[in-house]
């Protein structure tokens, strides 16, 4: 099951790389270290504007919290991180429950145009619905109010239809649109669907895409492209 859930910012010194410098961190890791049941190891990637990157790289040898941190230049503009540092409360919750975060809430919001306090939307992979209360929990920063679960569901996908696209299709299948011949044409679906012609072609072309990118998925096959 996939949970979404929404809260304050789960207070993270790694937020001031966001608010302080206007970075943008991708976690590549996130696992608990060899030999250290409460220790974390993250491989970070920071992006940054290369006149403060000097200043992000003695951020992270000054800062206490980090144990052990090595640090590797990508580019003029590209740091890459490794951290060993105390396993935090909600990372316990999820490694003890075997649920598998699909987003982090203490890396900095990608949208930098994003208000320092705003509330963030955190979303994990649980086996049972009632995972939630725990992780609620865990999610609600002190002095806020609780984190609400604003989703839970089967995980979306990239190759899942929208509602309308799945109706497009649906709809255009049973008309007989994809019949050989056709037994109705396109303005007969779009009339069905009550939506002008445009609209009706644009969420067929984008259904179809994703059923044939799903079914290409599962087979292996890889689109050639040209050079």
């Amino acid at each position: 099951m996939e949970l979404s859930v929404r809260g304050a910012p789960v207070p993270h010194w790694m937020q001031d790389l966001g608010t302080r410098w206007n970075a943008d961190v991708r976690l590549h890791v996130c696992r608990r270290a060899d030999g250290g049941a409460n220790q974390l190891l993250q491989l970070i990637e920071v992006n940054a504007d290369p006149a403060v990157l000097p200043e992000i790289t003695e951020f992270f040898q000054q800062h206490p919290v980090p144990q052990d941190v090595s640090l590797t230049q990508l580019a003029p503009n590209r740091l890459l991180v490794r951290l060993v540092g105390p396993l935090p409360p909600l990372c316990h919750t999820v490694f003890e429950m075997g649920a598998i975060c699909m987003s982090c809430p203490f890396l900095p919001a990608r949208d930098a145009g994003g208000a320092a306090g705003e509330e963030g939307t955190w979303k994990v992979l649980v086996h049972r619905i009632r995972d939630a209360h725990p992780l609620l929990d865990s999610f609600a920063a002190p002095g806020t109010a609780p984190a609400t679960l604003v989703r839970i569901g089967a995980l979306r996908g990239p190759h899942n239809l929208t509602a309308r696209q799945e109706q497009a299709v649906s709809t255009a299948f049973l008309l007989g649109y994809f019949d050989f011949p056709r037994r109705v044409q396109l303005k007969d679906v779009a009339n069905a669907l009550g939506v002008g012609r445009a609209t009706a072609m644009e969420n067929l072309r984008r259904g179809m895409r994703k059923l044939v990118s799903r079914h290409r998925t599962r087979i292996g096959v890889v689109r050639a492209t040209s050079s």
